[in-house]
């Protein structure tokens, strides 16, 4: 499972984390575009069958004989660039106390997320954990979920992990 890294220091990060964080999230973007491209091959496959179960029906109004309305696009919300990361506790980083918090974020149409919770937990569990997580989704932005090719509200799960490590 992908996740989302911490940030070990407070004052600066390096260049390696960065592009580290930059891979994940453009590798995040093109998965979502994959799929919606997946999904509108997909439609038109099907939108390809209907007009020949018709073939004797009259085109639909504003359409042209032979050729399916466009179909719109559906995707899901996608985080945007530049999203904070998450401090990791001081404290925890200290003691080499790591763990995973995956977070339920819901999601406006406007690509804001209206509220945050902790669903589960991987590995040592500490309220610290939690409220860095939280802290640092709560200001993050998405691009929003989109149906039928209008931005709806949407529920995401992101999971963060805590290393000593890196």
């Amino acid at each position: 499972m992908s996740s989302i890294p911490h940030d070990q220091t407070s004052a600066s990060t390096t260049a390696h984390g960065s592009r580290s964080v930059a891979g994940w999230l453009w590798a995040l973007l093109t998965a979502a575009v994959l799929a919606g491209a997946l999904l509108l091959v997909w439609k038109a496959g099907h939108a390809s069958r209907d007009t020949m179960d018709d073939a004797g029906a009259l085109p639909a109004v504003g359409t042209q004989a032979g050729h399916a309305p466009p179909q719109m696009l559906d995707m899901d919300a996608a985080p945007m660039d530049g999203n904070p990361l998450p401090r990791y506790p001081e404290a925890l980083l200290a003691d080499k106390v790591e763990g995973d918090v995956i977070a339920r974020l819901q999601i406006d149409s406007n690509g804001r997320v209206t509220d945050a919770s902790i669903v589960a937990h991987q590995g040592q569990q500490d309220r610290l954990l939690d409220e860095a997580a939280l802290e640092a989704l709560l200001q993050w932005r998405f691009r929003p979920a989109l149906r039928d090719g209008q931005a709806i509200a949407s529920v995401v799960q992101v999971p963060v992990e805590f290393r000593s490590g890196r």
